[in-house]
Protein backbone atom coordinates (compact mmCIF):
# COMPACT_ATOMS: atom_id res chain seq x y z
CA UNK A 1 0.00 0.00 0.00
CA UNK A 2 1.04 3.60 -0.52
CA UNK A 3 0.22 4.50 2.95
CA UNK A 4 2.66 2.29 4.25
CA UNK A 5 5.35 4.88 2.48
CA UNK A 6 4.42 7.68 4.80
CA UNK A 7 7.07 7.01 7.20
CA UNK A 8 9.56 9.34 8.06
CA UNK A 9 12.69 7.31 7.71
CA UNK A 10 11.16 6.93 3.96
CA UNK A 11 14.17 8.27 1.71
CA UNK A 12 13.98 7.13 -1.92
CA UNK A 13 10.64 5.49 -3.66
CA UNK A 14 11.12 4.17 -7.26
CA UNK A 15 7.53 3.67 -9.03
CA UNK A 16 7.33 0.53 -11.86
CA UNK A 17 4.39 -0.06 -12.84
CA UNK A 18 2.77 -0.06 -16.20
CA UNK A 19 3.58 2.38 -19.03
CA UNK A 20 0.77 4.47 -18.84
CA UNK A 21 0.84 8.17 -18.01
CA UNK A 22 -2.01 8.43 -15.62
CA UNK A 23 -1.76 5.66 -13.97
CA UNK A 24 1.98 6.95 -12.82
CA UNK A 25 0.60 10.79 -12.31
CA UNK A 26 -1.66 9.48 -9.80
CA UNK A 27 0.66 7.80 -7.92
CA UNK A 28 3.13 10.69 -8.18
CA UNK A 29 0.60 12.80 -6.76
CA UNK A 30 -0.37 10.65 -3.57
CA UNK A 31 3.36 10.03 -3.30
CA UNK A 32 4.03 14.09 -3.29
CA UNK A 33 1.50 14.01 -0.47
CA UNK A 34 2.53 11.38 1.87
CA UNK A 35 5.92 11.19 1.80
CA UNK A 36 8.16 13.03 3.63
CA UNK A 37 9.99 16.04 1.94
CA UNK A 38 13.61 14.74 1.80
CA UNK A 39 11.93 12.10 0.13
CA UNK A 40 13.51 11.33 -3.44
CA UNK A 41 11.28 9.89 -6.31
CA UNK A 42 11.95 8.43 -9.21
CA UNK A 43 10.75 6.66 -12.57
CA UNK A 44 11.55 3.42 -13.88
CA UNK A 45 9.34 4.57 -16.80
CA UNK A 46 10.80 3.33 -20.21
CA UNK A 47 9.29 5.43 -22.47
CA UNK A 48 7.05 8.19 -21.10
CA UNK A 49 7.53 11.83 -20.49
CA UNK A 50 9.31 12.28 -17.13
CA UNK A 51 7.96 16.27 -17.50
CA UNK A 52 4.75 15.13 -17.15
CA UNK A 53 4.90 13.04 -14.17
CA UNK A 54 7.29 16.01 -12.46
CA UNK A 55 4.35 18.29 -13.20
CA UNK A 56 2.31 16.77 -10.79
CA UNK A 57 4.79 16.85 -8.02
CA UNK A 58 5.34 20.66 -5.99
CA UNK A 59 8.38 22.46 -7.25
CA UNK A 60 10.85 21.52 -4.59
CA UNK A 61 10.07 18.22 -5.30
CA UNK A 62 10.54 18.43 -9.24
CA UNK A 63 14.15 19.83 -8.78
CA UNK A 64 14.69 15.95 -7.03
CA UNK A 65 12.55 14.05 -9.70
CA UNK A 66 14.34 11.99 -12.44
CA UNK A 67 13.75 8.45 -14.25
CA UNK A 68 15.61 5.48 -13.09
CA UNK A 69 15.00 3.21 -15.86
CA UNK A 70 16.60 -0.17 -15.54
CA UNK A 71 16.99 -2.54 -18.59
CA UNK A 72 15.37 -6.19 -18.07
CA UNK A 73 15.78 -8.39 -16.80
CA UNK A 74 17.31 -5.89 -14.09
CA UNK A 75 19.14 -8.20 -11.52
CA UNK A 76 21.37 -9.40 -15.05
CA UNK A 77 21.77 -6.35 -17.09
CA UNK A 78 24.05 -3.74 -15.88
CA UNK A 79 22.78 -0.49 -17.71
CA UNK A 80 20.19 2.01 -15.71
CA UNK A 81 19.54 5.44 -17.57
CA UNK A 82 19.33 8.26 -15.73
CA UNK A 83 16.51 11.03 -17.02
CA UNK A 84 16.96 14.20 -16.59
CA UNK A 85 13.67 16.39 -16.49
CA UNK A 86 13.86 20.16 -17.01
CA UNK A 87 14.15 21.20 -13.46
CA UNK A 88 16.02 18.72 -12.38
CA UNK A 89 19.16 19.60 -10.17
CA UNK A 90 22.68 18.93 -10.85
CA UNK A 91 22.70 17.77 -7.69
CA UNK A 92 20.13 15.28 -7.57
CA UNK A 93 21.96 14.03 -10.76
CA UNK A 94 25.03 13.63 -9.21
CA UNK A 95 23.39 12.14 -6.19
CA UNK A 96 22.00 9.24 -8.87
CA UNK A 97 25.02 8.53 -10.31
CA UNK A 98 26.75 7.57 -6.91
CA UNK A 99 23.57 5.84 -6.09
CA UNK A 100 23.33 4.24 -9.23
CA UNK A 101 27.70 3.11 -8.86
CA UNK A 102 26.76 1.81 -5.49
CA UNK A 103 24.01 -0.96 -6.28
CA UNK A 104 26.32 -2.13 -9.38
CA UNK A 105 24.81 -0.32 -12.37
CA UNK A 106 26.74 1.39 -15.29
CA UNK A 107 24.83 4.46 -15.35
CA UNK A 108 24.02 6.62 -18.65
CA UNK A 109 22.41 10.69 -18.29
CA UNK A 110 20.11 11.32 -21.16
CA UNK A 111 17.86 13.79 -21.42
CA UNK A 112 13.88 13.98 -22.02
CA UNK A 113 12.25 12.47 -24.66
CA UNK A 114 9.79 9.28 -26.16
CA UNK A 115 12.22 6.30 -25.53
CA UNK A 116 14.60 8.48 -23.58
CA UNK A 117 18.32 6.60 -25.35
CA UNK A 118 18.23 3.17 -25.90
CA UNK A 119 14.61 2.49 -26.54
CA UNK A 120 14.55 5.61 -28.75
CA UNK A 121 17.23 3.88 -30.88
CA UNK A 122 15.11 0.82 -30.45
CA UNK A 123 12.16 2.36 -32.02
CA UNK A 124 13.50 2.01 -35.71
CA UNK A 125 14.88 -1.25 -35.63
CA UNK A 126 11.97 -2.83 -33.98
CA UNK A 127 10.03 -1.63 -36.64
CA UNK A 128 12.17 -2.64 -39.35
CA UNK A 129 12.85 -5.67 -38.15
CA UNK A 130 8.67 -6.65 -38.00
CA UNK A 131 8.11 -5.02 -41.71
CA UNK A 132 10.83 -7.32 -42.82
CA UNK A 133 8.56 -10.53 -41.95
CA UNK A 134 5.43 -8.71 -42.61
CA UNK A 135 6.23 -7.79 -46.24
CA UNK A 136 7.61 -11.38 -47.10
CA UNK A 137 11.60 -10.50 -47.16
CA UNK A 138 12.59 -12.77 -44.47
CA UNK A 139 11.14 -15.12 -41.96
CA UNK A 140 11.28 -14.25 -38.03
CA UNK A 141 14.15 -16.81 -38.32
CA UNK A 142 15.85 -15.06 -40.87
CA UNK A 143 15.91 -12.23 -39.03
CA UNK A 144 17.03 -13.06 -36.13
CA UNK A 145 20.08 -15.64 -37.18
CA UNK A 146 21.41 -12.43 -39.33
CA UNK A 147 21.05 -9.73 -35.97
CA UNK A 148 22.97 -12.46 -33.68
CA UNK A 149 25.75 -13.30 -36.87
CA UNK A 150 26.65 -9.91 -36.23
CA UNK A 151 27.54 -10.55 -32.39
CA UNK A 152 24.23 -9.46 -31.06
CA UNK A 153 23.12 -11.18 -27.80
CA UNK A 154 19.65 -11.73 -29.05
CA UNK A 155 17.88 -11.29 -32.08
CA UNK A 156 14.94 -8.81 -32.44
CA UNK A 157 12.04 -11.56 -31.72
CA UNK A 158 13.47 -13.80 -28.97
CA UNK A 159 14.54 -10.13 -27.68
CA UNK A 160 10.45 -9.64 -27.49
CA UNK A 161 9.32 -12.92 -26.12
CA UNK A 162 12.12 -12.38 -22.98
CA UNK A 163 11.20 -9.53 -22.29
CA UNK A 164 7.41 -9.57 -22.80
CA UNK A 165 5.64 -8.77 -26.37
CA UNK A 166 2.74 -6.91 -24.41
CA UNK A 167 5.52 -4.67 -22.59
CA UNK A 168 5.88 -3.41 -26.38
CA UNK A 169 2.12 -3.53 -26.93
CA UNK A 170 1.19 -1.40 -24.48
CA UNK A 171 4.44 1.63 -25.53
CA UNK A 172 2.61 1.16 -28.95
CA UNK A 173 -1.08 1.81 -27.47
CA UNK A 174 0.21 4.69 -25.24
CA UNK A 175 1.66 6.37 -28.81
CA UNK A 176 -1.66 6.08 -30.19
CA UNK A 177 -0.45 3.21 -33.10
CA UNK A 178 -2.65 0.56 -32.53
CA UNK A 179 -6.29 -0.37 -33.73
CA UNK A 180 -9.15 -0.91 -31.20
CA UNK A 181 -10.58 -3.47 -33.73
CA UNK A 182 -9.70 -4.77 -37.21
CA UNK A 183 -12.33 -2.77 -38.37
CA UNK A 184 -11.27 0.75 -37.11
CA UNK A 185 -9.10 3.78 -39.07
CA UNK A 186 -5.20 3.63 -39.49
CA UNK A 187 -4.50 5.83 -36.52
CA UNK A 188 -3.00 9.26 -37.48
CA UNK A 189 -0.13 8.90 -34.97
CA UNK A 190 0.94 5.31 -36.47
CA UNK A 191 4.37 5.24 -38.79
CA UNK A 192 4.34 4.99 -42.34
CA UNK A 193 6.19 1.28 -41.74
CA UNK A 194 4.06 -0.40 -39.65
CA UNK A 195 3.63 -4.52 -39.04
CA UNK A 196 0.29 -5.03 -36.84
CA UNK A 197 1.33 -8.66 -36.85
CA UNK A 198 3.05 -7.33 -33.97
CA UNK A 199 -0.20 -6.30 -32.17
CA UNK A 200 -2.23 -9.20 -34.08
CA UNK A 201 -0.41 -11.66 -32.38
CA UNK A 202 -1.10 -9.82 -28.73
CA UNK A 203 -4.95 -9.22 -28.58
CA UNK A 204 -5.98 -12.28 -30.83
CA UNK A 205 -3.71 -14.70 -29.95
CA UNK A 206 -2.08 -14.08 -26.22
CA UNK A 207 1.37 -14.97 -27.40
CA UNK A 208 2.99 -12.21 -25.25
CA UNK A 209 6.43 -14.63 -24.97
CA UNK A 210 7.93 -17.07 -22.58
CA UNK A 211 5.89 -16.63 -19.43
CA UNK A 212 3.01 -17.37 -22.10
CA UNK A 213 4.81 -20.23 -23.43
CA UNK A 214 4.48 -18.66 -26.78
CA UNK A 215 5.48 -15.33 -28.65
CA UNK A 216 7.29 -15.10 -32.39
CA UNK A 217 8.18 -18.59 -31.17
CA UNK A 218 6.61 -21.32 -29.07
CA UNK A 219 8.18 -22.28 -25.80
CA UNK A 220 7.97 -26.33 -24.55
CA UNK A 221 8.53 -26.37 -20.59
CA UNK A 222 10.66 -30.03 -21.03
CA UNK A 223 13.31 -28.07 -23.99
CA UNK A 224 15.94 -26.07 -22.20
CA UNK A 225 12.98 -25.10 -18.91
CA UNK A 226 10.70 -23.45 -21.47
CA UNK A 227 13.22 -20.80 -22.69
CA UNK A 228 14.68 -22.52 -25.93
CA UNK A 229 12.97 -20.68 -28.80
CA UNK A 230 11.02 -23.54 -31.25
CA UNK A 231 9.08 -23.07 -34.14
CA UNK A 232 5.91 -21.80 -34.49
CA UNK A 233 3.48 -23.28 -36.86
CA UNK A 234 1.15 -21.10 -35.67
CA UNK A 235 3.16 -17.83 -36.46
CA UNK A 236 4.29 -19.14 -39.26
CA UNK A 237 0.55 -19.27 -40.76
CA UNK A 238 -0.41 -15.81 -39.29
CA UNK A 239 2.95 -14.59 -41.72
CA UNK A 240 1.83 -16.23 -44.90
CA UNK A 241 -1.51 -15.60 -44.25
CA UNK A 242 -0.51 -11.55 -43.99
CA UNK A 243 1.62 -11.68 -46.75
CA UNK A 244 -1.03 -13.20 -49.32
CA UNK A 245 -3.09 -10.06 -48.80
CA UNK A 246 -0.79 -7.64 -49.58
CA UNK A 247 -0.37 -6.43 -53.30
CA UNK A 248 1.94 -7.61 -55.27
CA UNK A 249 3.85 -4.01 -54.97
CA UNK A 250 3.95 -4.37 -51.33
CA UNK A 251 5.60 -7.46 -50.87
CA UNK A 252 9.64 -6.85 -50.58
CA UNK A 253 12.58 -8.73 -51.96
CA UNK A 254 13.75 -11.77 -50.06
CA UNK A 255 16.63 -9.94 -47.88
CA UNK A 256 20.31 -11.16 -47.58
CA UNK A 257 21.59 -11.26 -44.12
CA UNK A 258 23.74 -8.09 -45.09
CA UNK A 259 20.57 -6.22 -46.15
CA UNK A 260 18.75 -7.70 -43.18
CA UNK A 261 21.45 -5.81 -40.71
CA UNK A 262 21.19 -2.64 -42.79
CA UNK A 263 17.91 -2.59 -42.55
CA UNK A 264 17.90 -2.89 -38.86
CA UNK A 265 20.97 -0.94 -37.70
CA UNK A 266 21.19 1.79 -39.88
CA UNK A 267 17.87 3.62 -39.14
CA UNK A 268 18.76 2.74 -35.15
CA UNK A 269 22.49 4.72 -36.24
CA UNK A 270 20.56 7.17 -37.53
CA UNK A 271 17.92 8.01 -34.85
CA UNK A 272 21.43 8.26 -32.50
CA UNK A 273 22.98 10.99 -34.47
CA UNK A 274 19.45 12.65 -33.68
CA UNK A 275 20.04 12.34 -30.36
CA UNK A 276 22.82 13.76 -30.21
CA UNK A 277 22.02 16.73 -32.01
CA UNK A 278 19.21 17.23 -29.98
CA UNK A 279 20.98 16.87 -26.99
CA UNK A 280 19.92 13.94 -25.65
CA UNK A 281 22.85 12.06 -25.32
CA UNK A 282 25.63 14.21 -24.45
CA UNK A 283 28.83 11.99 -26.59
CA UNK A 284 28.33 9.29 -29.10
CA UNK A 285 30.39 6.96 -26.38
CA UNK A 286 26.72 7.84 -24.53
CA UNK A 287 24.99 6.01 -26.45
CA UNK A 288 27.73 2.98 -27.14
CA UNK A 289 27.42 2.38 -23.44
CA UNK A 290 24.19 2.04 -23.62
CA UNK A 291 23.64 -0.78 -26.37
CA UNK A 292 26.34 -2.77 -25.16
CA UNK A 293 25.13 -3.30 -21.53
CA UNK A 294 21.28 -2.50 -21.99
CA UNK A 295 20.60 -4.28 -25.14
CA UNK A 296 23.56 -7.26 -25.84
CA UNK A 297 25.43 -4.99 -28.49
CA UNK A 298 28.82 -6.72 -28.99
CA UNK A 299 31.26 -5.39 -26.94
CA UNK A 300 34.14 -6.02 -29.47
CA UNK A 301 32.48 -3.75 -31.97
CA UNK A 302 32.08 -0.80 -29.01
CA UNK A 303 28.73 -0.09 -29.55
CA UNK A 304 26.21 1.19 -32.73
CA UNK A 305 28.14 4.62 -33.51
CA UNK A 306 31.90 3.17 -33.15
CA UNK A 307 30.99 0.59 -35.39
CA UNK A 308 29.05 2.56 -37.82
CA UNK A 309 32.28 5.22 -37.45
CA UNK A 310 35.08 2.25 -38.05
CA UNK A 311 33.69 -0.63 -39.42
CA UNK A 312 30.56 0.82 -41.73
CA UNK A 313 31.83 4.02 -42.24
CA UNK A 314 29.75 7.16 -42.28
CA UNK A 315 29.17 7.44 -46.25
CA UNK A 316 28.05 4.57 -46.88
CA UNK A 317 25.45 4.51 -44.12
CA UNK A 318 24.34 8.18 -45.86
CA UNK A 319 23.85 7.39 -49.18
CA UNK A 320 22.06 4.21 -48.17
CA UNK A 321 19.60 6.43 -45.94
CA UNK A 322 19.59 8.78 -49.02
CA UNK A 323 18.43 5.87 -51.47
CA UNK A 324 15.69 4.64 -48.47
CA UNK A 325 14.04 8.24 -48.30
CA UNK A 326 13.94 8.39 -51.64
CA UNK A 327 11.69 5.33 -51.56
CA UNK A 328 10.23 5.77 -48.50
CA UNK A 329 9.48 9.74 -48.39
CA UNK A 330 7.06 9.09 -45.70
CA UNK A 331 9.42 7.07 -43.41
CA UNK A 332 11.12 9.44 -41.05
CA UNK A 333 13.37 6.90 -39.45
CA UNK A 334 15.27 7.35 -43.15
CA UNK A 335 15.30 10.88 -43.02
CA UNK A 336 19.36 11.16 -42.73
CA UNK A 337 20.60 13.73 -39.79
CA UNK A 338 21.78 16.72 -39.76
CA UNK A 339 24.75 15.55 -37.85
CA UNK A 340 25.13 12.82 -39.76
CA UNK A 341 25.37 15.02 -42.92
CA UNK A 342 28.02 16.99 -41.66
CA UNK A 343 30.26 14.93 -40.65
CA UNK A 344 30.41 12.71 -43.85
CA UNK A 345 30.97 16.53 -45.63
CA UNK A 346 33.65 16.93 -43.29
CA UNK A 347 35.14 13.37 -43.86
CA UNK A 348 35.41 13.07 -40.18
CA UNK A 349 33.58 10.25 -37.91
CA UNK A 350 31.63 11.21 -35.13
CA UNK A 351 33.68 10.80 -32.77
CA UNK A 352 36.34 13.41 -34.04
CA UNK A 353 33.64 15.93 -34.62
CA UNK A 354 32.92 15.53 -30.67
CA UNK A 355 36.29 15.51 -29.84
CA UNK A 356 36.87 18.62 -31.94
CA UNK A 357 34.14 20.23 -30.41
CA UNK A 358 34.92 19.39 -26.81
CA UNK A 359 38.44 20.56 -27.53
CA UNK A 360 36.52 24.28 -28.44
CA UNK A 361 34.44 24.54 -25.36
CA UNK A 362 35.63 25.49 -22.38
CA UNK A 363 35.14 23.00 -19.54
CA UNK A 364 32.99 24.85 -17.15
CA UNK A 365 30.02 25.65 -20.32
CA UNK A 366 29.88 22.17 -20.65
CA UNK A 367 26.41 20.57 -20.01
CA UNK A 368 25.63 17.52 -17.87
CA UNK A 369 21.88 17.86 -19.26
Amino acid sequence: KLQDLAHKNCHLVVEAVVENLKIKQSIFQTLDEITPPQCVLLSNTSTLDIDAMASVLTPQRQEWFMGWHFFSPAHVMKLVEIVVGKRTSPEAVTFLQTLSKQVGKIAVVVGNCDGFCGNRLLRPYSLESSYLVAEGAASITQVDEAVVELGVALGPFVMGDLAGNDVGYNIRRERGWTRETPQSPIPSKRPARYAELADVMITDMGRTGQKAGKGWYDYDPAVGRGRTPLHSPEMEQLVKSHVAQLQPSQRGPPASPSEIVRRCFYPLVNEGFKCLEEGIALRPSDIDVVYLYGYGFPMWRGGPMHWADHQVGLRAILEWLEQMSEKNPTSDHFFPSALLVECVRQNITVEEYYRQKEQRTPRQARSKL
